[in-house]
């Protein structure tokens, strides 16, 4: 009896070592962007996933820049006071990484890029097509959803009161979100943001 306990614990091990060794292989070796950017046409706020009546806090047609590693002040809207749980973004379904320094590349070589386009919508697909990119809380779903995963969580609801400055800045994480996948570089979510109103 005690040898078979000692079997179960010994293959207990061996299966958390190797549960180790394959999360130490994939998120642990995860390396961080220098830079993110995104053509962001519009920036809208919403109480739930299914508010009908978006608050849209910034809008341009011609689309702006914007990198995700760094601070975004948005500007400023007049907002109708509730509880925002929902941040969706259209943008374009492209977006240019980049890695600033040898050593880097998440498959362990010393080359460095700069503005590589990746797309949100999988290989192939137009990168100069616009898709709508939902960042929201855990108990309004969660954000976008990919395969049954979440890839992009907001970090808890934005509360906007009767007469309060709606001057926001969007600041987003980024970090560790580079892959080696068959020895190419590959980004992968989670991403998380959230919102604070500002002077």
């Amino acid at each position: 009896m005690e040898k078979v306990g000692k079997a179960k614990l010994i293959v207990l091990i061996a299966v958390i070592a190797i549960v180790v060794l394959i999360l130490e292989r994939t998120y642990l070796t995860a390396k961080n962007p220098s830079s993110v950017k995104l053509m962001i046409y519009k920036v809208e706020l919403m109480t739930s996933a299914l508010d009908t009546n978006p608050q849209t806090v910034f809008s341009d047609p011609a689309g702006r820049e914007m990198d995700l590693t760094n601070n975004i002040l948005v500007g400023e809207a007049v907002m109708r006071p509730g509880i925002y749980k929902r941040l969706r973004l259209t943008a374009a379904n492209g977006y240019k990484v980049s890695i600033g320094k040898a050593g880097d590349d998440p498959c362990g070589r010393d080359s460095i890029f700069t503005d590589r386009i990746f797309t949100a919508a999988g290989s192939g697909s137009d990168p100069s097509s616009r898709n709508q990119v939902s960042f929201a809380t855990y108990d309004d779903s969660g954000g976008t959803w990919t395969n049954q995963q979440v890839t992009h969580l907001l970090l808890g609801p934005l509360e906007i009161g009767a007469n309060q400055d709606t001057r926001m800045e969007l600041k987003f994480t980024t970090g560790h979100s580079l892959f080696c996948i068959k020895n190419t570089v590959d980004v992968r979510a989670p991403w998380a943001g959230w919102i604070t109103l500002s002077k």
